[in-house]
């Protein structure tokens, strides 16, 4: 998750120095502490799905 809104972010700042697009800083810097912040949400929730599966699970 973290790897595509990296990718996201570098595709972005190549596009602007294609000159293809006006990529400004104040707009890339919090969508990419917004994506990571994501990222970390998804890893957590994960987490604690896959640590609640396993307890509830019967041991043969």
């Amino acid at each position: 998750m973290a790897g595509l809104v990296i990718l996201g972010v570098a595709a972005a700042y190549g596009m602007d120095a294609a000159g293809e697009w006006d990529v400004r800083p104040e707009i890339a810097l919090p969508a990419l502490l917004c994506g990571l912040c994501v990222a970390a949400l998804t890893s957590a929730l994960t987490y604690a799905f896959r640590r609640r599966s396993a307890r509830t699970t019967p041991d043969d």
